[in-house]
């Protein structure tokens, strides 16, 4: 279940826009944020705070190289806007960890 009902619009914080620790960021930085905004809509519900989502497929998410993801991440990251760790996520029919890793990700703000 989403996050957030659903329909045509996303809600972002105004911060990002207008407050003076975030005018600084990059036009780049903002575009992953909004990605990630969407994201967090799409991949955790009420009760939930953060997803996962591998670093490639959001990488592709972008329309970016894996590159560029790190570069805006560590920008997202610096200013506190979100919270990453590396994981492995729990297949709930077979009860077993992913052999893969993937990053999870908290938005703060």
């Amino acid at each position: 279940m989403a996050k957030y009902q659903t329909g045509h619009y996303m809600e972002l914080p105004r911060q990002i826009f207008s407050n003076q620790t975030f005018l600084n960021l990059s036009d780049s930085a903002k575009w992953l944020y909004l990605v990630l905004k969407e994201d967090e809509h799409r991949f955790t519900g009420k009760d939930e705070t953060f997803f996962f989502r591998s670093n490639e497929d959001l990488a592709k998410d972008c329309g970016w190289k894996l590159t560029k993801l790190t570069r805006y991440k560590q920008e997202l990251i610096k200013t506190d806007l979100i919270q990453t760790w590396q994981m492995h996520w729990l297949d709930k029919t077979t009860n077993k960890k992913s052999e893969k890793h993937v990053t999870a990700w908290r938005l703060k703000l």
